[in-house]
């Protein structure tokens, strides 16, 4: 889910033009270097929860920005990234309830 929802971000990013490539977007919205998702395709494995906090930090500068224009169109991205901020924290959520199950902290 959480591998998802970086593709998911960086698609509707590039959509919006706010992004244009792979680079920009481990670099700028992941806090990570520029293959790092290549690295997780590659290794098949979850982003951290730092990429997703970054990740999620920067959707909701963004919305919060984009509002601030008070255009419909800039209103209307601005609902879409923080339901993508909602779902980056969802992902990390589960993540840490599947890490806590495997050490049988939390069933």
């Amino acid at each position: 889910m959480a591998k998802m929802i970086l593709d998911e971000v960086r698609e509707r990013l590039r959509a919006a033009g706010i992004v244009k490539s792979d680079k920009q977007f481990c670099e700028l919205w992941l806090g990570k270097s520029e293959c790092y998702l290549r690295g997780l395709r590659f290794n098949d494995i979850t982003p951290s929860a730092d990429a997703l906090a970054t990740c999620a930090a920067q959707l909701a500068i963004t919305a919060r920005q984009l509002r601030e224009y008070g255009e419909d169109r800039h209103c209307t991205w601005a609902d879409e990234l923080e339901r993508l901020r909602v779902a980056c924290y969802g992902a990390m959520d589960a993540q840490a309830r599947k890490k806590l199950q495997r050490k049988g902290v939390c069933v």
